[in-house]
């Protein structure tokens, strides 16, 4: 089982270690992990963890909201009903983004796979992305964890 150093900053994390303690926070629960994986892996290579970090926030955030908008329970007031399914389009377009970003300087191969995969226009590929960023969403604890433990 992987330990976290508790000296570690974000910046000097590994795709191994995240990777690795994403894998522990998950367990199961994990949809897409060798696209996941693949981010990763790119964002550490291209010296992006930041923009990870950023994209695991949206992430998260847009599955919050999408639960919500999917039990739609009728104590709801319809304003905030409707906030609540704009902001989570806001979102889902920020975590598009952020994925781009990744993939610019990724190989010609994964980026044509991701794209192809989660950024068209398409109900597949809204209903791939929401998996994504359920996966994402542990990503976004697990930065939560290491920022703890390195306080």
């Amino acid at each position: 089982m992987w330990e976290l150093n508790y000296n570690m900053k974000i910046e000097s994390l590994t795709a191994e270690n995240i990777i690795s303690g994403l894998t522990n926070l998950a367990g199961e629960n994990f949809n897409r992990k060798d696209d996941v994986k693949l981010l990763i892996e790119t964002a550490v290579q291209q010296g992006k963890i930041q923009l990870l970090e950023e994209l695991s926030f949206h992430a998260k955030f847009s599955s919050g909201l999408l639960r919500v908008i999917q039990k739609k329970d009728s104590t709801i007031d319809e304003a905030y009903f409707l906030k609540a399914v704009d902001e989570y389009k806001l979102g889902i377009e920020k975590v598009a983004y952020f994925i781009e970003e990744l993939l610019n300087g990724s190989s010609d191969f994964i980026r044509s796979v991701l794209t192809e995969k989660y950024l068209q226009l398409s109900q597949t590929c809204l209903a791939n992305l929401n998996l994504l960023c359920s996966d994402l969403s542990y990503l976004k604890l697990f930065f939560n964890d290491v920022k703890s433990r390195s306080n």
